[in-house]
């Protein structure tokens, strides 16, 4: 393990799975008693990222140390960070035709891509990210340093102690219903509209909890099956309370396409919780074998006649990671 400090650029007003992947790398660096740095202007907007960011990284070009970029969507970065440069990339959905991405935004994100492709060392957080970058941007058959680290898992999801929580509103649902648990965005990818049409066919004593938003197009089909009544949506809960509802709920529904990793479903299953997925991306990849999870045409068998059961994937904690990562 090298002891050259790292400086780690994280993705800027980003969402909370690039904020959860950045504290993910500092506890790993951390544990590893890696210097490093946490480079971000304070300013905001278009100025903070294409003009304050490279000057930053310019005045730390010179000084001995590693770069970490976080997102591949900063990779314009490496033109101004030098050599020893290292970038994440975590997935390519923006270029799937299903994705629908206007025209303007893929040329500005290929754009990045390109610059991604002179950085020393790119790491994919999954085989199934490894395999879309070098379909979709075939140059990338050639990079001389692709690799891939899976995520890490903090040691909060790993301890197998049930938590209390002081939240009314989820104790009371918990014990009235069969709750079912659906995390994460509603991205076309994650084939949300699957789980609404599956809560249709259960009768009434299921209740989906929905931990994020739901898209237009997927509101007005709650409207159309008339599930408003047995979905309750939360936007934002602690991690306290997310795993709360993974160790007390019947299963996780976690339908998608494809993933650029899937922590909900690795998540749930660390803390006994179901997973109903057809493993498609990442999803298998981070289980080992598909018969850890339920497959989608065998949710309502399962379900009805109470026969599931969580088994938990093997998993690296973040100190472990860190290593591959920067090494």
């Amino acid at each position: 393990m090298s002891s050259e400090k790292v400086y780690i650029y994280p993705s800027l007003g980003g969402s909370f799975s690039m904020q959860r992947y950045l504290n993910g790398v500092i506890k790993g660096v951390e544990a590893n008693q890696i210097s490093y740095e946490v480079v971000e202007p304070k300013s905001k907007g278009l100025k903070a990222k294409y003009l304050d960011y490279p000057l930053l990284a310019i005045k730390r070009r010179k000084k001995d140390g590693k770069h970490l970029i976080i997102s591949e969507r900063y990779a314009y970065l490496i033109p101004f960070v030098g050599k020893k440069s290292m970038v994440v990339c975590h997935d390519l959905h923006s270029l799937y035709d299903q994705a629908k991405t206007p025209f303007i935004h893929q040329k500005i994100y290929r754009f990045f891509l390109k610059k991604m492709f002179k950085s020393e060392k790119v790491v994919c957080v999954s085989e199934h990210t490894k395999s879309d970058l070098k379909r979709l941007i075939p140059r990338f058959l050639n990079h001389p340093n692709l690799q891939v680290v899976h995520n890490g898992v903090e040691d909060f999801w790993i301890i197998n102690q049930p938590v209390k929580i002081n939240n009314p509103l989820l104790t009371e649902l918990f014990n009235q219903k069969r709750v079912l648990l659906s995390v994460g965005t509603d991205a076309w990818y994650k084939n949300n509209q699957w789980s609404l049409r599956f809560l249709a066919g259960l009768n009434e004593e299921f209740h989906l909890l929905r931990v994020g938003d739901f898209c237009l197009e997927n509101s007005k089909l709650i409207e159309s099956l008339n599930l408003n009544s047995r979905i309750t949506r939360l936007e934002r809960i602690s991690d306290s309370e997310l795993k709360f509802c993974y160790q007390n709920a019947e299963a996780l529904l976690f339908p998608s396409i494809s993933e650029g990793f899937g922590w909900p479903a690795l998540e749930a299953a660390l803390n006994g919780c179901m997973v109903i997925s057809n493993g498609a991306g990442a999803t298998q990849e981070v289980f080992g074998k598909t018969s850890d999870l339920i497959g989608l045409d065998r949710a309502k068998e399962i379900l009805k006649n109470e026969m599931g059961k969580a088994k938990a994937p093997e998993f690296l904690s973040w100190r472990e990671q860190v290593q591959q990562l920067i090494a």
